[in-house]
């Protein structure tokens, strides 16, 4: 059965022509924040697997050639790189909670270009890039100490995770730049036909 709206409906529909949801229906959702939570699983397991193999200090930081530079206390390491983590979950789990609660996100709904729940999951996932970024230079420090391996370099990583993001970020953002374009150009297009 199809949903069709009243004409008096009409004011109660968002630019993407769903009916808006009532204000206690925007509320925590853990999809929110559930990227950076896995990608904080992810780091934990594979510390779980390697962190017993390390030696007392590892290398993190190498010449050109590979060769290790800076040699670090494996737990001062992995303890840094797993909490700035944690903080970037607490981060996005915060937003999860304390945004919804926010009266402009309620009481505007009907003013965004999107969802205001899209736009929380959007803004509490992205948290994700910077902590795989932070969890592969993690597993770098764990391969290279254990196996004697190197992985792609860690600025090599960076950019290409940033150009993919950058690229699903783009192809989300069209729906909202021809919303926000059909928005500004629809009424003022037909006054001039």
């Amino acid at each position: 059965m199809t949903y069709l709206p009243k004409a008096d409906n009409f004011l109660f529909m968002s630019i993407d022509n769903q009916p808006n949801l009532p204000a206690a229906s925007f509320r925590f959702r853990p999809v929110y924040f559930m990227a950076p939570l896995m990608v904080l699983v992810i780091s934990l397991l594979l510390t779980a697997v390697y962190y017993g193999r390390l030696p007392s200090d590892v290398a993190y930081r190498f010449s050109i050639d590979g060769a290790p530079v800076t040699y670090i206390d494996a737990g001062l390491i992995t303890g840094v790189l797993l909490g700035v983590q944690l903080l970037l979950v607490l981060f996005a789990f915060g937003l999860a909670i304390f945004l919804p609660r926010l009266g402009f996100f309620k009481n505007n709904q009907t003013d965004f270009w999107v969802k205001p729940g899209t736009l929380l999951g959007f803004m509490g996932n992205i948290m994700a890039v910077p902590q795989l970024i932070l969890a592969y230079a993690l597993l770098d420090v764990f391969v290279y100490n254990v196996h004697q391996i190197h992985l792609l370099p860690l600025w090599l990583f960076a950019i290409i995770l940033i150009v993919i993001a950058a690229i699903v970020i783009g192809i989300f953002a069209i729906p909202v730049f021809v919303r926000a374009y059909k928005t500004f150009n629809g009424p003022s297009a037909s006054k001039k036909e």
